[in-house]
């Protein structure tokens, strides 16, 4: 039998993944089965098995790809000069999750399941915080041009949540109301400063 490699593994790991998050924008992530996975990746059910165990597990493997994809695209953005301002460091990731995702009403559906699935809950926040490590390390380069480095940390781990909190309300009014104004809301970001 020959051997799998693991850029092989990791190449139907992804196949499935996606189909998941057909399936997931389909028909909601709650109302989707591991029968459903199966049936929309055309794969075996031992296939699928053989690299998850569960949805959770798919979703876990999905969110880091997505969220591994948007820290990457920071890091490049914090390389260059001039730095990215915060607003455009928030349109850069609104940006990119709509590219990723299927619809990003996938977000609210696992955001509403938190509170009830205690393994999304442990995912989430573990996330959180690598997407405020992400905001506090880009915001203390950004007030590190105009303030010592220590007041500058300082100002970027307050900051951090509050533009965590922008771009969850950027995918949340998208998904929630009719006639959300994408570009005005960015730009109304775009225009902000949080000066403390």
């Amino acid at each position: 039998m020959p051997k799998v490699t693991e850029e092989y593994r990791t190449a139907r790991r992804h196949e499935i993944a996606q189909a998941a998050l057909r399936c997931f924008a389909r028909n909601g992530f709650a109302a989707t089965s591991m029968a459903d996975i199966i049936a929309e990746s055309g794969l075996s059910a031992g296939a699928i098995y053989g690299h998850f165990t569960s949805k959770d597990e798919l979703m876990e493997l999905t969110a880091s790809e997505i969220l591994d994809a948007r820290f990457l695209e920071v890091e490049e953005a914090r390389t260059q000069q001039p730095l990215p301002t915060p607003g455009e460091i928030v349109r850069l990731l609104v940006t990119g999750l709509m590219t990723h995702l299927v619809d990003l009403q996938l977000l609210v559906q696992v955001w509403g399941q938190v509170p009830i699935n205690p393994r999304l809950k442990q995912m989430s926040s573990e996330i959180g915080g690598r997407i405020r490590a992400m905001f506090a390390g880009y915001l203390t380069d950004w007030h590190a041009q105009t303030l010592p480095v220590e007041e500058a940390r300082a100002l970027a781990e307050r900051q951090a949540p509050v533009y965590m909190g922008l771009v969850q309300g950027y995918v949340t009014q998208t998904v929630l109301f009719d006639g959300f104004d994408g570009e005005t809301y960015l730009a109304v970001v775009a225009s902000m400063s949080l000066a403390d």
